[in-house]
């Protein structure tokens, strides 16, 4: 098997100074930073772009340089925590964390900088909440955050004694308009094809656009059986079915976290508008961990034998398991379980049985599956 790793000349602007050097397609703008410059203020933690330890500007917007491809960034600006030394509201910033004890190991603290100074260049965020919002993408192990929110917030009261140069707007804002681009794909059992969107709830909903080889009155009949339906999705089980009122068990294995929720849901039909919505929340008293959601579907007519069923979900996770309601990830899950849900959905309107082994339990290694799945047919 061939090699596709293919070496190219990426050449930045890094604080200031010019730099090029040959990077390999899976070569990301850290390991360039680390590697090859001895930058090693940008620190590498989870490497998923997650933890928020590697955050660096690039052309002005706080960025993931553990997730970011060095080939992407030609002819980009970037700026380390290197790069701030003369800089009045970086300076306010070190001696604001250092009086508020807003550092104590630093793994964190290169990162959580940067993401302080652009809330304090934008000016958008006032209040101890909405600064809280603003670090959420970064996280730190030590502090407990009050001091580092506090430190922000100190130096967000004297940001009128500082010449601020306004920030470009981060470029996904300005192409996509704060939506996702459109994909599509087939889910790869069955004649279906996937648009998805993002949900107007933000990294916290998905919408999923299925066009189903049935007509829309079979698909209704088939969606106004709850006790048809509710065994397609992927670890649930339905307890208990009176009228609008269920009651449901769904079970989750993440990797060394298990966990079994059981709570109470509704279903509202509109027969004519041949539309729905699912209300649920439920805990889990094992792990302490919490989830409630809606789920909101909408059939459209494509023809005499077809027909798009639309769905929007929103989540909400606490606890042990909200580690993983972090962006992109949440997403790709999100997806793969609706992927899943579709798959056993069309099984059910040919008639042909779904594997209970399989519904029992949803596992981290289904999951997975199925995003690597999603992403190589895509």
């Amino acid at each position: 098997m061939s090699n596709q790793n293919t070496l190219e000349l990426v050449s930045l602007e890094v604080n200031g100074h010019s730099f090029t050097t040959a990077a390999e397609d899976r070569i990301s703008v850290a390991d360039v930073l680390r590697e090859k410059m001895d930058l090693t203020g940008t620190h590498l933690g989870c490497e998923q772009g997650v933890c928020g330890a590697c955050t660096v500007e690039i052309n002005g917007v706080p960025s993931r340089s553990c997730i970011t491809f060095a080939k992407s960034c030609q002819g980009a600006k970037v700026r380390t925590i290197e790069g701030y030394d003369d800089d009045p509201i970086m300076a306010a910033l070190r001696d604001a964390f250092s009086e508020h004890h807003a550092l104590q190991c630093g793994f964190c603290t290169p990162g959580m900088l940067v993401s302080s100074y652009d809330i304090v260049k934008r000016g958008e965020a006032s209040t101890e909440e909405q600064v809280r919002v603003a670090l959420s993408g970064n996280l730190c192990r030590c502090t407990g955050y009050q001091g580092i929110v506090n430190a922000v917030m100190s130096v967000l009261s004297r940001r009128d004694e500082f010449i601020i140069t306004p920030s470009p707007e981060p470029a996904s804002q300005s192409q996509y308009k704060g939506e996702l681009p459109l994909f599509e794909r087939t889910t790869g059992k069955v004649d279906t094809v996937v648009k998805s969107t993002a949900g107007e709830g933000g990294d916290n909903s998905i919408v999923e656009k299925v066009k189903l080889s049935h007509s829309e009155g079979e698909v209704w009949s088939l969606l106004r059986d709850v006790e048809q339906v509710i065994p397609c999705v992927p670890g649930a089980t339905l307890l208990e079915h009176k009228g609008e009122q269920l009651k449901i068990q769904m079970e989750a294995s993440f990797g060394a976290i298990s966990a079994k929720f059981q709570g109470d849901g509704r279903f509202i039909f509109d027969d004519e508008q041949h539309e729905g919505r699912f209300e649920g929340e439920g805990k889990d008293a094992r792990s302490g961990s919490g989830a409630k959601g809606t789920l909101h579907f909408h059939l459209i007519p494509d023809g005499d034998n077809s027909c798009w069923l639309e769905l929007e979900a929103s989540w909400e996770v606490s606890g042990a398991l909200s580690q993983f309601s972090r962006g992109g990830l949440i997403k790709s899950f999100a997806s793969a379980i609706t992927r899943m849900f579709v798959n056993n959905l069309a099984k059910r309107l040919k008639g042909e049985a779904i594997d209970p082994s399989k519904g029992a339990k949803l596992s981290l290694i289904q999951l997975i599956w199925a995003v690597l799945s999603g992403w190589f047919k895509r």
